[in-house]
């Protein structure tokens, strides 16, 4: 049975990562948005595809269990897809690896990612996403879907004793 559910595991994994690649080349779309795409739009088809999938017919409780294995396996990719983009640390060896030699000075590592390239790519993600407004004079200004995420971030960070994003 593990084995059986490692499996399914890895052809729903597969599966999403070649539709986010192919969604992605067609769509031209933000990236983050294509992933969550794909894990909504394949989750009916995992539950139509118990019988393939799992060997046999499953109960209503086992296709939701695919369902929500589903959108498991599309919440990893999305975190795989942000983290060279999200993690400072993973940018700089991304920034590294492309580097000519596999080498950079600081300078030259400054000049590719600096924290303000890194703002003001947040900035323009979370504006292109609806979260703030971004005015002519440069002000920035909250917006109720942001307002809403970040009352649920801040609950979140509460809860769970988060102090420092460090």
């Amino acid at each position: 049975m593990v084995w059986r559910l490692l499996f399914v595991a890895g052809v729903l994994g597969l599966a999403q990562a070649v539709l986010v690649a192919l969604v992605a080349a067609v769509r031209r779309g933000n990236i983050y948005a294509t992933v969550i795409l794909v894990a909504v739009a394949t989750s009916p088809l995992v539950w139509m595809a118990d019988g393939w999938l799992a060997g046999r017919e499953l109960t209503t409780d086992g296709r939701l269990y695919l369902v929500l294995l589903n959108l498991a396996i599309g919440g990893f990719l999305f975190h795989f897809m942000t983290l060279p983009d999200r993690s400072v640390t993973l940018r700089v060896l991304v920034e590294l690896e492309r580097a000519p030699g596999r080498t950079l000075s600081i300078r030259a590592l400054a000049d590719r990612y600096s924290v303000r390239d890194m703002i003001v790519s947040r900035l323009r993600q979370m504006a292109d996403g609806g979260f703030i407004a971004i005015g002519s004079d440069g002000r920035i200004t909250i917006q109720p879907r942001g307002a809403a995420f970040g009352r649920f971030v801040t609950k979140g960070r509460r809860l769970f004793g988060i102090t420092s994003a460090n």
